[in-house]
């Protein structure tokens, strides 16, 4: 379905409409997909997905800017419950500085607050174009000079997000995926989020989410699991995949939950299927207790510390290497 929201005369004359496709949507397919047509392989396999009807629930929205009725920009949204990632934002370089993608965020912006929208995330260069763009229409970086910037709708928002009961372990999904971004956004220790994926501190989960979605379905010994209250709320994360360094014989298991839901890294933790044939290696910061009282538990010992393997808060920082095995 696709939803005209305005039209603007450019200062070149022009003019443009901005509107919206909401997913899926074959008969409107055509106007979106050739705008992306340079995105990557997991992109488009992605676009795949969302355009065939399987990322349901997940609401996927295409805002586009089109002179004479053809797509010259384009901002996608994914959404669930108030809570979304912006991604995708391009204008095609023929029309680029005529003001197109301010007036496409603007029609975005509104039509996403219009609807009861309440967050946002989203990943960009910091101190760029793009960057300031964003942050004049109420983005902040997650830490100072970070690129990986949120939007609040309301300041009370995340605080209530983390309150909620009834936790439960779920397999890695799109309708979670825009939550999962709100936990990734929180700042403070621990700051290693995941070794596999290269996530030292906040970072955002988009592309490698999709690459990891992929790889679920066409490799079993790839597997993700979400933490997951009663209200949506994605509280932690975990993965566990193949160590491609080791030419996969040995694999890389990441554990990040909430501060608040340290309770459930053993259920967490539990849920995976350890493949018996092989090493299972994580990584902890030392004096995270609750992580490594949850990786004893399940049978991994400590087999080396890493000293000042990275940075933050400042200063260098020891790794703690667990390891399992069968």
């Amino acid at each position: 379905m696709y939803t005209s929201i305005t039209a603007s005369t450019l200062h070149t004359g022009e003019t443009l409409e901005v509107g919206v496709v909401l997913a899926p949507d074959d008969d409107y397919a055509p106007f979106v997909r050739p705008i992306l047509a340079h995105k990557s392989h997991n992109e488009q396999w992605h676009l795949d997905e969302v355009f065939a009807g399987r990322t349901d629930p997940l609401e996927t929205r295409f805002y586009l800017g089109r002179l004479n009725e053809r797509p010259v920009c384009n901002i996608m949204v994914s959404e669930h419950g108030g809570v979304g990632i912006v991604s995708h934002v391009y204008t095609r370089p023929e029309h680029r500085r005529k003001g197109i993608a301010r007036l496409v965020m603007a029609g975005q912006m509104a039509d996403f607050n219009d609807r009861g929208g309440r967050y946002l995330t989203l990943s960009t260069g910091y101190d760029t174009h793009p960057y300031y763009l964003y942050h004049s229409f109420g983005f902040r970086s997650v830490i100072p000079d970070s690129g990986h910037m949120k939007y609040i709708g309301n300041a009370a928002f995340e605080p209530e997000h983390f309150r909620g009961e009834g936790v439960r372990v779920v397999p890695g999904d799109w309708k979670n995926w825009p939550s999962l971004n709100v936990l990734c956004a929180q700042d403070g220790p621990p700051y290693v989020r995941n070794v596999g994926l290269g996530h030292i501190g906040p970072r955002m989960f988009e592309g490698a989410y999709l690459g990891l979605m992929k790889q679920t379905r066409e490799d079993e010994d790839v597997q993700v699991r979400l933490l997951v209250t009663d209200r949506e709320a994605v509280t932690g994360y975990a993965t566990l995949v193949p160590d491609t360094r080791w030419r996969g014989e040995t694999c890389l298991l990441d554990l990040t939950v909430h501060s608040a839901f340290t309770a459930y890294l053993k259920p967490l933790l539990d849920s995976f299927d350890l493949p018996p044939e092989r090493k299972v290696l994580c990584h902890v910061e030392p004096g995270d207790a609750p992580k490594t009282t949850a990786l004893r538990d399940a049978g991994f010992v400590r087999e080396a510390t890493l000293r000042n393997q990275f940075k933050a808060a400042g200063q260098a920082m020891d790794i703690e290497v667990y390891a399992w095995h069968a």
